[in-house]
């Protein structure tokens, strides 16, 4: 390369102009057989056997025992068995006592409608029944206005929880989200979610019905599924009594 590259401006010397063309394009040349030198070099490497860069990692939850949720909670707590275990699960929630006073928080409409984005309060359930393949959770106004529509009463759902769940995180996004499996799907009379106590509730004490039952199917039935709907679906299906826990909501509430 080097004889090479001294030959040319040997030839360049003759003539001022000849001299300045040749450096040119020697220098023009030369750095074209760099640039291929480059790619060759870059194609041995990625032939000699290295790896592209690694995109992101999606991380997919694992749970660690069938105590918990599949995702978006964390462990299961510990809930104590009701008299009527193992044929009727008992469900219970962190936030409030079975008959207790449901806080403000989750009920953020009980005044007057203000958001689609209600938070959803904390539940966790003991184990189900043998024989179990899906789980149903619905929430109900007990105290619904004489005259409305029955459906209005769901206030809640979450269908097709597999059996290994046992936790429902409190503020579980609605729609389809990663903190529910990926079979189940949940709405309410007015949303793809939670919506909890409606406008009302603040001047009359409403009671509220969280039911959890236990299936031997899956449930066939499209997203936006209405109250009957579902309760026929469900009828001749249970592996065991529905599990209750009430709770009430607003006047005395915090």
């Amino acid at each position: 390369m080097m004889n090479f590259r001294r030959c040319i401006f040997r030839e360049a010397e003759f003539h001022p102009m000849m001299r300045q063309r040749g450096i040119k394009k020697a220098l023009s040349w030369l750095g074209g057989l760099a640039i291929v030198a480059a790619s060759c070099g870059v194609a041995a490497g990625q032939n000699a056997g290295s790896e592209p860069p690694a995109g992101p990692r999606i991380l997919v939850p694992n749970p660690r025992s069938d105590a918990e949720p599949v995702s978006g909670g964390g462990p299961a707590p510990d809930v104590a068995p009701g008299p009527g275990h193992p044929r009727q699960p008992t469900i219970r929630s962190t936030a409030f006592a079975d008959y207790g006073w449901l806080p403000l928080k989750y009920a953020p409409n009980a005044a007057k409608m203000v958001t689609f984005d209600a938070s959803s309060p904390p539940l966790a359930w003991t184990a189900p029944p043998q024989g179990t393949v899906s789980v149903v959770l619905t929430m109900t106004d007990l105290e619904t206005s004489s005259g409305g529509n029955p459906q209005d009463q769901l206030l809640w759902a979450v269908v097709n929880l597999p059996p290994s769940t046992r936790l429902l995180a409190e503020s579980t996004t609605r729609g389809r989200t990663a903190m529910l499996p990926a079979a189940a799907f949940q709405l309410s009379f007015l949303t793809n979610g939670y919506i909890g106590p409606m406008p009302g509730a603040n001047l009359h004490a409403h009671h509220y019905l969280f039911e959890l039952y236990t299936l031997d199917k899956l449930l066939e039935v499209p997203r936006d599924v209405t109250l009957d709907q579902l309760k026929a679906a469900m009828k001749g299906h249970q592996t065991g009594q529905r599990g209750v826990l009430v709770v009430k909501c607003c006047v005395n509430s915090r």
